[in-house]
């Protein structure tokens, strides 16, 4: 990849953290697939490293052979149908602590308090949740863009190693062994690569 600048650097990690929720945060429809087939075309052209090149390359596959109906019903059967046996559960807790709403949601609530960010009223899942965190996760990237603060930059790095790190590697197992997931095992292989991207990051600033 062509070195870049650090705000080009602050756009790019901006651009991918909207690129992984898009994966979870609502059922695919045809412009979201077209965005993505556009998208991982274009990253496989790079090389960045080799987790988050396998991740582009599976998916990037798997876009060129599905049509956007079992993108849909794979989504739908994953995460929002009511009545299936092994629904993907999106909260950290359920995976840190064994059940929804516990101790893990306690303490990252604790944790954005401390970082003086605010979850928005007409939001309605928990802070744990993935999309959720993968939001924080974005405030303190904007954060540290806009004012070149350390403690910003050091929020992110606990809010990567102390949450998202160990919650992502328990829910992208529980994707791996669900026989109905197909393309979300590669939306997980690409949000671990991502999330050890960051973690580079967090190391040499």
């Amino acid at each position: 990849m062509t070195e870049i600048t650090d705000k080009e650097l602050f756009h790019v990690r901006l651009r991918l953290i909207d690129l992984v929720k898009s994966f979870f945060q609502d059922e695919p429809d045809a412009e979201k697939m077209s965005r993505w087939r556009g998208t991982f075309t274009a990253l496989a052209q790079e090389q960045i490293n080799p987790a988050f090149d396998n991740g582009v390359r599976e998916i990037s596959s798997l876009l060129k052979s599905k049509n956007l109906e079992s993108l849909q019903e794979e989504y739908y059967t994953l995460f929002t149908d009511p009545f299936a046996n092994d629904q993907i559960n999106t909260m950290a807790s359920h995976y840190i602590d064994g059940r929804s709403f516990g101790k893990t949601l306690a303490d990252f609530r604790g944790f954005i308090m401390a970082a003086d960010i605010v979850k928005e009223k007409d939001v309605v899942d928990a802070e744990d949740s993935l999309v959720l965190m993968l939001d924080v996760l974005a405030r303190l990237i904007e954060e540290e863009k806009d004012t070149e603060s350390l403690e910003a930059r050091e929020h992110q790095t606990t809010l990567l190693l102390e949450y998202l790190e160990p919650f992502t590697a328990k829910l992208s197992e529980a994707v791996q062994e669900n026989e109905k997931a197909n393309f979300y095992q590669s939306c997980c292989t690409f949000l671990n690569g991502y999330l050890d991207l960051e973690k580079g990051l967090c190391t040499v600033q």
